[in-house]
């Protein structure tokens, strides 16, 4: 428990819920890793949010949803169970178990991922890459818009599901990383994902990053640079214009360079 908290709201309505946390001092606490993690000492209340049905997933025909209190391992096993449905699931589920060990992911939702916002995390990068759209508040928003929001409303915000969209049958997924050791966070990671029409034609290119920038990122430019030079690697990777941070993990060129190498291996595997 937090230090300061005094206080554990456990509201039957999503309604309720949103009402308790217009105060500035009060929580989402979804699976407590993401608040655990922080330790916030201006937190006086949390809401537990686990009468509110979230911890379910939706299929529908032009997609797939995954609730904000589903546990990375049901997350995890529900996408496995509708792979078949949508492809883009299956891709979710495999960097879905990079995310986090299963003693992790047996306590850490959809919700504190998308909370922390962290910038070496597969799952958002898997999120930027697939376009996913957060609903929080009522409102659903593209995930870029969602990491790219203020602190203060994505801590205070009651997140209910990240939808994402079925992907094609005939497209490619690729994912690759640098870390420490196979199990670590990535310092670099980039994944991507193409589709080609029948006659061989690249009807969509993504290329999506993370570490290079305060969270996962997409790379449109890369992308249409893919798309328009008829599959030319090289001359989308010029299209790379980042300036990544640097910290006791990688310094800026470290990094930069790393996202060359990955970049270069994931366009090459889905071509």
């Amino acid at each position: 428990m937090l230090p300061r908290v005094t206080q554990v709201h456990k509201p039957e309505s999503i309604e309720e819920a949103t009402h308790l946390l217009i105060e500035q001092d009060v929580r989402p606490l979804y699976g407590g890793v993401a608040l655990h993690r922080e330790s916030p000492m201006d937190v006086s209340a949390v809401v537990d949010l686990s009468l509110l049905g979230l911890e379910q997933h939706r299929i529908f025909d032009t997609g797939f949803s995954l609730g904000s209190m589903m546990t990375l391992e049901a997350a995890y096993q529900a996408s496995l169970a509708i792979a078949e449905h949508s492809p883009n699931a299956g891709f979710l589920a495999s960097v879905i178990r990079q995310e986090a060990p299963v003693n992790m992911r047996n306590t850490m939702t959809i919700g504190d991922v998308l909370v922390e916002r962290r910038a070496d995390s597969c799952l958002l990068t898997a999120f930027v890459l697939l376009d996913a759209q957060v609903d929080a508040n009522g409102w659903p928003r593209f995930i870029h818009e969602w990491l790219d929001a203020p602190d203060v409303e994505v801590r205070s915000a009651l997140i209910t599901e990240v939808a994402l969209e079925r992907g094609s049958t005939s497209a490619k997924y690729a994912f690759e990383k640098v870390a420490r050791t196979p199990a670590d966070a990535p310092i670099v990671g980039a994944m991507s994902y193409l589709d080609r029409s029948a006659d061989g034609t690249i009807v969509d290119a993504r290329l999506a990053m993370c570490g290079i920038a305060p969270h996962p990122i997409p790379l449109p430019a890369v992308d249409e640079a893919l798309m328009q030079s008829g599959a030319d690697v090289e001359a989308a990777l010029a299209k790379l214009d980042i300036t990544p941070p640097s910290d006791h993990w990688g310094s800026s060129e470290y990094r930069l360079a790393m996202a060359r190498v990955l970049g270069r291996r994931v366009l090459n595997r889905t071509l």
